[in-house]
């Protein structure tokens, strides 16, 4: 695999500088109980931090807290008092990692932002309650609840099925040989013409380029080859909500879930300014 190092920068808006920390759905759920010592370490971690650390949530998060009316009414409240982003789902990121090709650095993750600045009319509670009583989005809120998670889960499992390891206790040495197998796979199945397009050049694809696809990869060989778990639809949501890490500088997250990415940051060390912590640290 092709050497390439970019960074990306803090994002910048309204001429104040940014980090980016991404919240997981336990994490979330964690701080919105209003535990007292997560809720005080969050403020001091995030909105109280210099430079201001900004909680981004993905929209899959949302999708779980919506399957507890209870948690999603205080996420609602919660973050309708305390600025936060949305970030860009999967799919939105693979094209734009197509789109700036090799040049990661220069894509923005936030698909939605939310101040208490925003007049009443575009507030968070208006804002979810339009998208999620569209039509469009509620067929496909419906067809990700019983259909897409296992369509997304079988094309992942489809790369593990591919991978033979040459050991019987797998090592990181195996890890960067799935990545090396696995992702050539899925850039090709993604965009087949932008591919045909650049081997037809004779150009050398910088797969690199593509760290959402690479945190992928090592999320299903850290949690199916070395943790033998059996794959459940769950671990979709997982999967798909650490997908935008490699665009963030901060993350708080379940133990297991920051293991793997403390792997990712070891083996890729151009990501080793992203912080990793999990709920232990909030208390």
């Amino acid at each position: 695999m092709a050497q390439h190092r970019y960074t990306t920068e803090m994002i910048e808006m309204n001429g104040s500088k940014y980090n980016l920390g991404l919240l997981d759905t336990c994490i979330l759920s964690d701080i919105l109980e209003n535990k007292n010592s997560e809720m005080k370490t969050f403020f001091d971690r995030f909105i109280n931090n210099q430079p201001t650390i900004i909680p981004c949530v993905t929209i899959w998060s949302i999708l779980e807290l919506r399957q507890k009316e209870k948690v999603y009414e205080k996420f609602i409240e919660f973050f309708s008092i305390v600025p936060f982003f949305i970030l860009k789902t999967p799919e939105l990121l693979l094209d734009d990692e197509f789109s700036f090709y090799p040049y990661y650095n220069k894509i923005n993750p936030i698909l939605f932002t939310f101040s208490v600045l925003k007049p009443e009319s575009d507030s968070l509670k208006v804002f979810l309650n339009r998208i999620f009583t569209n039509p469009v989005v509620i067929k496909a809120e419906k067809e990700w609840k019983y259909k897409r998670k296992r369509e997304i889960l079988d094309l992942i499992l489809s790369f593990k099925k591919n991978f033979i390891s040459k050991n019987d206790n797998y090592n990181s040495s195996d890890a960067k040989r799935f990545i090396e197998q696995a992702l050539p796979q899925y850039i090709i199945k993604q965009n087949p013409q932008w591919t045909k397009k650049r081997l037809d050049n004779n150009e050398e694809i910088i797969f690199e380029a593509f760290p959402s696809v690479i945190i992928v990869l090592y999320n299903v060989f850290y949690r199916f080859y070395v943790a033998k778990r059996e794959p459940q639809i769950q671990d979709i949501f997982d999967i798909y909500i650490n997908n935008v890490v490699p665009y963030v500088d901060y993350v708080i997250t379940v133990k297991f879930q920051a293991d793997i990415l403390q792997k990712f940051r070891k083996a890729n060390n151009h990501f080793e300014r992203i912080t990793v912590e999990t709920i232990k640290n909030l208390r």
